[in-house]
């Protein structure tokens, strides 16, 4: 996954995963693993206005647990929480992750293949008689050899000896 698959992924710049990654200590590693992890301590950091750090804990607090529902942050008396439902968070992290990997993808080196089309219907087309080429082709390939020595033989006493 390249870096613009996993912040497309993420939905944020790659510079902001760079920076996050670097800030909170962790090697990046591309994989829908880190971009899920990555995605929620995004939004619990932009959406919530959780701090980076607060927001990468409570990540991992919700991926360690095993409930559909799970509490990401808690006041210390209790009396407020930030609850994540990881089924909805799954479903929408599964839809961005293959947007970015369809979307986002990596571009091929060169100018791209150009669409196959019909080569015979193209000279078809342009006026080229096929019959040939298909008798041609109907005959094995020792007949063939046969035909092509034949011509050699003619295009040798056709040209012209010397200038």
């Amino acid at each position: 996954m390249t870096l613009q698959q996993l912040a497309a992924a993420v939905g944020a710049d790659p510079k902001w995963v760079l920076n996050a990654t670097r800030l909170l200590g962790r090697r990046l590693r591309r994989t829908p693993a880190e971009a899920r992890w990555l995605r929620l301590v995004r939004l619990l950091h932009y959406e919530l206005g959780l701090s980076l750090a607060a927001a990468s804990r409570a990540a991992t607090q919700t991926f360690a647990a095993t409930e559909s529902t799970a509490v990401a942050a808690e006041s210390p008396d209790g009396s407020a929480a930030v609850i994540v439902d990881r089924v909805r968070f799954q479903s929408s992290f599964v839809a961005a992750l293959g947007a970015a990997l369809s979307v986002a993808g990596p571009r091929r080196r060169g100018r791209g293949r150009k669409p196959r089309r019909d080569a015979l219907a193209a000279a078809r087309a342009y006026g080229v008689d096929l019959g040939l080429l298909g008798e041609s082709l109907a005959l094995s390939p020792a007949e063939r050899l046969e035909r092509l020595d034949e011509n050699a033989t003619f295009l040798g006493a056709v040209r012209p000896v010397g200038r």
